[in-house]
C-alpha cells in the first residue's frame, strides 16, 4: 500500500494533467462541504474551496487557476441546476467563468503578496500578521467582486447583496485562516517546484501523542459543552462562551508544534461547523462564523511566541554577553554591580570587587598574532568561570581586562579566591609563553558607590603591576 501512494504520488508530481485533475476534485470536495454548512442562500458558516485556492495560490500560483477554473465553472453549474434557475447552458458556463475570476484573482495577488514577503524575511511574526492581514482583504475583495458577478448574471438581486456581504466575507475569511495553512503543508509535498518556503512550519517534531490527544480532547469538550449550552438555553448570549477557546487553542500554539496547532485549528472548526446544524443554531451562525476567525487568527499568531521568546533571548545574550569570551558584558556588569551593592548595604553583607588584568597581553599579540590573543582571552575566560561560585560575576571591560564581583565575601576569603584563580591562569599557556594575570581588589565600604568602589579596586591594580615591574 505504502509503495502504491509513494508510486501515485511520483506521477502526480511529474504529469501536469494529473496534478489538474486532483486539484479539480479536491476543490469541488470542499466546495461541497462549504455548500453542506450553507445557512443562506450564497452564504456558508465557511468556506474551505477559499483556504484552498488561497494555498494552491501560495504553493504553485498561477499554474493552478486552469483546473480551480474549471471546478468553479462545474460548481456554478450544479448550483444553477439546483436552485433551477432558468439559465441556459451558455448564461450558466459565462455565470461560472466569472465567479471563477472573481475567486482566483483576489487570492492569486494576496497569495503573491504572501510569497515574496516569505522570500526576503525569516520573521515568523511578520510573516504571519502579513498572512492574517492579507487573508482579510483578499477575502472582503473577492466577497465583493463575487457578488457583483452574482449580480450582473442574474443569480442574485441586487437588494440581497447589503445581507449577504458579511456573512459571505466572513465565512471566506474563515476557509482562509484556518484551512490554508493546512492545505498548504499538504499541497508542498504532493505539488512540484513550490513557490513558498514552508520547511520553518514543518520541521519540528508533533510531540507526545498523549499529550496531543489530550489537547485536542479539551477543545473537543469545551466546544460540545458550550455550544449544547446556547442549544438548551436558546440564549444569544450564551453563544459566545465558544470564544473561551481562544484560551486552549493559543495554549497549544505555545506548547506545541506548529503542525499540529494548524490541523487542531481544523479540527476544531470542524466541530463548530457541523454542531451548529446538528444543534439548529443558525440563529447564532454570526457569532461562531466570527469565532472561528478570531480563534484561529489568535492561534496561527500563537506559532510565533516560541520565537518571539528565542529573539529577546538572543537580543538579551547580544546586551549583556561579550561575544567573544562568553562572560559578562560591561552593561550587564554595571547593571548588576548596582542591583549587588544596594542588597549589600541593605543586609549589611561583604562584597569585593576585583580587577584582573593579563600581564604582558600586548606582547602576545604582537609575538603571536591577534587570532591567538583573542583564543587567550577566551581561554582566561573560561578558566576563570570555572573557579567562581554560582552568585559571581566576571565580566570583560576591554581588551585583556576583566572585572569579578563577589557577593557575601570578605576581602580575606576574596585573596584565598584570588589565589585559586592566579594559579588557573598560570597554567595557560600561548604557544611556549606562560599567562599571568595582576589583580586589584576592594571591598565595599559603607554607603560606598560603584565608581567609588571601582576606583579603589582599580589603584590596587595599579599597585599590584607596579610590584610586578
Amino acid at each position: 500500500m505504502d509503495k502504491i501512494i509513494e508510486l501515485s504520488l511520483k506521477l502526480i508530481k511529474t504529469s501536469f494533467v494529473l496534478q489538474s485533475v486532483v486539484l479539480f476534485l479536491i476543490w469541488l470536495a470542499v466546495w461541497e462541504i462549504g455548500v453542506l454548512v450553507e445557512y443562506t442562500e450564497h452564504a456558508s458558516v465557511w468556506f474551505p474551496a477559499a483556504g484552498f485556492t488561497f494555498a494552491c495560490m501560495l504553493v504553485i500560483g498561477l499554474r493552478a487557476f486552469i483546473p480551480i477554473m474549471a471546478a468553479a465553472i462545474v460548481s456554478s453549474i450544479l448550483q444553477i441546476h439546483y436552485y433551477q434557475l432558468p439559465l441556459s447552458l451558455a448564461e450558466s458556463l459565462w455565470a461560472g467563468f466569472l465567479f471563477g475570476l472573481a475567486h482566483i484573482l483576489p487570492y492569486w495577488v494576496g497569495a503573491k503578496m504572501v510569497v515574496r514577503i516569505s522570500q526576503k524575511t525569516t520573521n515568523t511574526p511578520k510573516l504571519i500578521v502579513t498572512f492574517l492581514l492579507i487573508a482579510g482583504l483578499a477575502s472582503l475583495i473577492c466577497t465583493l467582486l463575487v457578488l457583483s458577478s452574482l449580480v450582473v448574471t442574474d443569480l442574485m438581486p441586487r437588494d440581497e447583496v447589503s445581507k449577504t456581504l458579511l456573512p459571505f466575507w466572513i465565512g471566506d475569511m474563515a476557509g482562509i485562516v484556518v484551512l490554508a495553512p493546512l492545505f498548504t503543508g499538504w499541497l508542498v509535498k504532493l505539488l512540484p517546484r513550490p513557490q513558498i518556503d514552508y520547511s520553518r512550519f514543518m520541521k519540528s517534531a508533533w510531540g507526545s501523542l498523549q499529550t496531543l490527544v489530550n489537547k485536542t480532547g479539551l477543545n473537543v469538550v469545551l466546544i460540545i459543552f458550550t455550544m449544547l449550552l446556547a442549544h438548551l438555553t436558546g440564549s444569544f448570549e450564551s453563544s459566545f462562551a465558544i470564544f473561551f477557546l481562544a484560551v486552549t487553542h493559543m495554549w497549544i500554539a505555545c506548547t506545541e508544534s506548529p503542525k499540529f496547532n494548524v490541523v487542531s485549528l481544523a479540527i476544531s472548526s470542524v466541530l463548530i461547523v457541523v454542531l451548529v446544524h446538528f444543534f439548529g443554531l443558525m440563529d447564532h451562525v454570526m457569532v461562531y462564523q466570527f469565532a472561528i476567525t478570531v480563534i484561529a487568527a489568535n492561534a496561527l499568531f500563537g506559532i510565533a511566541v516560541p520565537q518571539l521568546t528565542a529573539d529577546k533571548q538572543a537580543l538579551e545574550k547580544l546586551a549583556f554577553t561579550d561575544a567573544l569570551t562568553g562572560a559578562s558584558s560591561r552593561h550587564y556588569f554595571q547593571q548588576r554591580a548596582e542591583l549587588e551593592i544596594a542588597q549589600s548595604h541593605e543586609n549589611s553583607h561583604p562584597l569585593t570587587l576585583v580587577i584582573l588584568d593579563l600581564d604582558r597581553f600586548k606582547s602576545i599579540n604582537d609575538k603571536y598574532g591577534h587570532t591567538a590573543g583573542d583564543e587567550c582571552l577566551i581561554n582566561v575566560s573560561h578558566a576563570v568561570q570555572k573557579v567562581l561560585r554560582r552568585n559571581d560575576v566576571i565580566a570583560r571591560l576591554g581588551g585583556d581586562e576583566f572585572v569579578l564581583l563577589f557577593p557575601d565575601l570578605n576581602l580575606a576569603d576574596t585573596q584565598l579566591l584570588v589565589d585559586k584563580l592566579s594559579r588557573a591562569i598560570t597554567a595557560l599557556k600561548v604557544e611556549e609563553t606562560q599567562l599571568s594575570a595582576s589583580f586589584g581588589l576592594a571591598e565595599l565600604d559603607a554607603d560606598e558607590t560603584l565608581k567609588s568602589l571601582f576606583n579603589r579596586a582599580d589603584s590596587s591594580l595599579y599597585d599590584a603591576k607596579s610590584k610586578k615591574q
